[in-house]
C-alpha cells in the first residue's frame, strides 16, 4: 500500500529502513514519553519486520506504513492502524516521528491519511489512540483531528511489551466515523 499527500509518501516497511528507525528511537527526545532506554538495533529490526509482515497478511486487519518525505525518500517515523480481525468494528492507531521532524505539521498529515485507511478501507466504526498525558503535541493532534478523551489512565505498572515499567498517566482518545465523516466532508 502507497498513500501519498502534499509532502509525504505513506508506503510499506522495507528491510532497508532498520537503521533509521533505530536512529530516532534512540533519540533522547524520542524516549522523553517512552520512559525506557533507547531501542537496540536488534528490537528496531524486530518492528520492521513485524511491519513487513503484516503486509503480507491476507486479508489485512492491521497497517503500520513508513512515512516518507515524498521529495528525497527520508524515512520521518511511522503510523498506523490495526484491528484485531477483518469483521472487528473498533481499531486503534499509533504514530511516531523523529524529533527532528516535529513541529512541521507531518504527523497531522499522516494521521489523516491513516484514519482514512481505518475507516474506508478497514470499514472501522470507531478508532481509538492513546498517549501519554504529558505529551502536549500528541493531546493537541489528537483533540485538533477530532478524537475525543473518554478516560484517563493513572501512573502504575505496563502490561505486555511494557511490562518491565511503571507507565505514566495516559489519555485515551476515541473517533467515531461519524465525526470523522462530518470533520472531512465539509460541503
Amino acid at each position: 500500500m502507497e498513500k501519498l499527500t502534499e509532502r509525504l509518501l505513506l508506503r510499506e516497511f522495507t528491510e532497508q529502513d532498520v537503521d533509521a528507525v533505530a536512529g530516532f528511537r534512540r533519540d533522547p527526545r524520542y524516549l522523553e514519553y517512552y520512559y525506557r532506554s533507547p531501542y537496540t538495533r536488534e528490537e528496531c529490526a524486530r518492528f520492521v519486520d513485524k511491519c513487513i509482515a503484516w503486509s503480507k497478511e491476507s486479508p489485512r486487519c492491521k497497517f503500520q506504513l513508513a512515512i516518507t518525505d515524498r521529495s528525497n525518500g527520508v524515512l520521518l517515523g511511522d503510523c498506523g492502524v490495526r484491528t484485531e480481525n477483518i469483521e472487528s468494528r473498533r481499531g486503534d492507531i499509533g504514530y511516531e516521528l523523529s524529533p527532528v521532524y516535529w513541529g512541521q505539521g507531518f504527523a497531522s498529515e499522516a494521521v489523516r491519511v491513516i484514519l482514512q485507511v481505518g475507516f474506508e478501507d478497514l470499514d472501522l466504526d470507531e478508532i481509538e489512540a492513546r498517549c501519554v498525558v504529558a505529551n502536549k503535541r500528541s493531546v493537541r493532534l489528537l483533540h485538533r483531528l477530532g478524537f475525543e478523551e473518554t478516560e484517563r489512565i493513572s501512573p502504575g505498572p505496563g502490561r505486555g511489551e511494557f511490562a518491565d515499567r511503571i507507565l505514566p498517566e495516559r489519555c485515551v482518545f476515541l473517533l467515531r466515523r461519524d465525526k470523522w465523516i462530518e470533520r472531512t466532508h465539509v460541503f
